[in-house]
């Protein structure tokens, strides 16, 4: 037993870092954080259950075990090497001490980690120009707020490319990028164009206030600034990936083509990698710069005609799953690309049960954490709804639980939702041919939802997987009715920011307390406070001779988080229960 405490003793971050990678070690400090330790001891090893794995930690640390399809040091074994340490004694009386297994890079000197700490201090000087930076933001931001969209001044989006210009001089880089965003959405509301959507809009808002608010801080790290460039890191080996899909994006602040690829090791973190071609919109030239002319890694054809090559790079570059088009990156070989392979179909999820509750723990944000291949059994519905504007496709799996596929309609879709259309019409005329989607998956409005990339209809299907729900999921019946209702809540209070955000300050703003009251019914105190301050503070503004639109934006933004926040709780149970129910 003293063998594997004296082993866990040295079992650091840096260790475990070095055992596997940066992001496993993030990943398995966040599936164990609050989760509950469970563990057996025995004379040099330890049996600890994490994350529905089961992993047997031994000595040295390097050798051991989990029950996932991982073979390497994985975020399971790293998660109960972490639930080890903080929950047993680690006293031990050793002759001497444990050495790392695995070597640590460490700085050269003392000296110089303190140079370059100071290199990347922020100063007082530059401290105060970013909060009167932040100040005039904000104050731009609530002007938005006084008038409302429906009064809203023409100028305002080159007013908040103004306030980006300022953030780009002081190297504020997240609010830069933030301030550009809801610009962007701004000018599609002054221009009526059809993409626009007002609960994005208010969402796109109150982000950029919980950015800017992040820098009103007395200290200000250098990383709390952001970066305006990705920083890549070379790829450990030679990389081999395979081609499976492209996207246009056009509508948005950047158009171009995004590359999506499989990376091949079956053993990486990252699975899913992509090489984006994207330019903001305000260059002139956007257009014409996007021909499928792009020639990454020092190709001599370009890589929209290399997408069907799987391909070995060497020196590849990588940034959170973001291959970079470096020309110092070769491509070293490359064959025909055959997607009805083992490594895709062990990847393919045929219970949709699974896809959601994987899907609910992702960053939302990450598109790459998002992706995913899925297989129904059966399609039910194929079919346009015009209220909603979006192409619909109903989805069943081997359980009978049904999701749905949707594309917004808009002028810059129209061919990608005939081709999905097509599609549709296809799987309903023949049923018992298999499809295998490559989609982003997210949960909205209570139900899990896919956006489409690429569909297959070559990819021989994997024998379908025997999935059991946890048993935290297993009876959602009463819970689900409850968490229906707070959602409802949420939508309600939503509705009503945007009625603001709408009309103004400036309109006559009624409370009736009846969202503060719900709130207080359904024991949410912390969230009826808030309403009622927010609530009272913009219904008096426009009584107010000294009234201060941006204490209305703060005020909005706390609700946004708290509803951010509860529906990632809420969403996974509504959407384990909707699929259940519609059969």
């Amino acid at each position: 037993m003293d063998e594997l405490k004296k082993a866990l003793v040295f079992a650091d971050e840096n260790f475990l870092i070095g055992l596997s990678n940066k992001g496993t070690y993030k990943r398995a400090c966040k599936d164990v954080d609050g989760a509950e330790a469970d563990f057996d001891l025995g004379e040099n090893s330890a049996t600890v259950r994490t994350g529905g794995e089961t992993c047997t930690i031994s000595v040295p640390l390097a050798e051991s075990k989990c029950t996932c399809v991982a073979r390497g040091i994985c975020r399971h074994i790293v998660g109960a090497v972490l639930i080890l340490r903080n929950n047993v004694s680690l006293d031990v009386t050793a002759e001497s001490p444990v050495q790392p297994e695995t070597p640590v890079e460490k700085p050269e000197s003392v000296a110089e980690v303190k140079e370059e700490k100071k290199k990347e201090k922020v100063s007082e000087r530059d401290i105060e120009k970013i909060h009167n930076c932040v100040k005039q933001c904000l104050e731009t931001l609530g002007s938005i707020l006084k008038y409302g969209l429906v009064r809203i001044p023409e100028n305002m989006p080159d007013m908040l490319e103004a306030s980006a210009v300022r953030c780009h001089s002081l190297k504020m880089a997240d609010a830069e990028r933030a301030l550009r965003e809801t610009g962007s959405r701004l000018s599609d509301c002054i221009a009526r164009r059809a993409s626009f959507s007002m609960e994005n809009f208010t969402a796109k808002l109150c982000r950029c206030i919980a950015v800017l608010e992040l820098l009103k801080a007395d200290y200000i790290e250098p990383e709390q600034l952001g970066t305006f460039r990705q920083t890549y890191t070379d790829y450990n080996g030679n990389l081999n990936i395979m081609p499976i899909g492209q996207r246009r994006v056009k509508g948005g602040e950047y158009e171009g083509e995004i590359y999506y690829f499989l990376n091949m090791d079956i053993y990486a973190e990252q699975r899913f990698l992509s090489l984006s071609d994207l330019r903001p919109v305000f260059y002139n030239d956007t257009q014409k710069h996007f021909r499928g002319t792009t020639f990454p890694w020092g190709m001599a054809s370009s890589l929209s005609n290399m997408m069907h090559s799987e391909m070995k790079l060497a020196h590849a570059k990588v940034s959170g799953g973001k291959l970079s088009s470096s020309q110092e990156t070769q491509i070293i070989s490359s064959c025909k690309a055959v997607l009805d392979c083992d490594e895709i179909r062990d990847m393919i999820y045929t219970d949709f049960r699974k896809l959601a509750i994987e899907t609910s723990e992702k960053n939302p944000e990450n598109e790459l954490e998002k992706l995913c291949f899925v297989q129904p059994k059966n399609c039910i519905e194929s079919a346009f709804d015009k209220y909603s504007q979006q192409y619909i496709i109903i989805l069943e799996d081997v359980q009978g639980n049904r999701i749905s596929v949707r594309a917004k309609y808009r002028a810059e879709t129209k061919e990608f939702i005939k081709l999905l259309e097509s599609i549709g019409e296809r799987m309903i005329k023949k049923p018992k041919k298999n499809y295998v989607f490559l989609a982003s998956a997210y949960i909205f409005d209570g139900e899990l939802t896919l956006f489409p990339i690429e569909i297959y209809d070559f990819i021989k299907p994997p024998v379908p997987e025997v999935y059991e729900l946890p048993e935290m999921y297993r009876d959602i019946d009463i819970s689900a009715v409850y968490a229906e209702r707070i959602i409802s809540l949420f939508s309600e209070i939503n509705d009503r920011m945007c009625v603001i955000v709408r009309g103004g300050l400036q309109a006559d703003i009624k409370n009736d307390h009846k969202l503060e009251n719900l709130a207080f019914n359904y024991g949410l105190k912390g969230l009826s406070r808030l309403i009622g301050e927010f609530m009272q503070c913009a219904s008096s503004y426009r009584h107010s001779v000294d009234g201060n639109s941006t204490d209305v934006l703060l005020k909005m933004r706390e609700i946004d988080e708290y509803i951010h926040q509860g529906r990632k709780r809420l969403e996974i149970i509504t959407s384990l229960y909707n699929m259940k129910g519609s059969k």
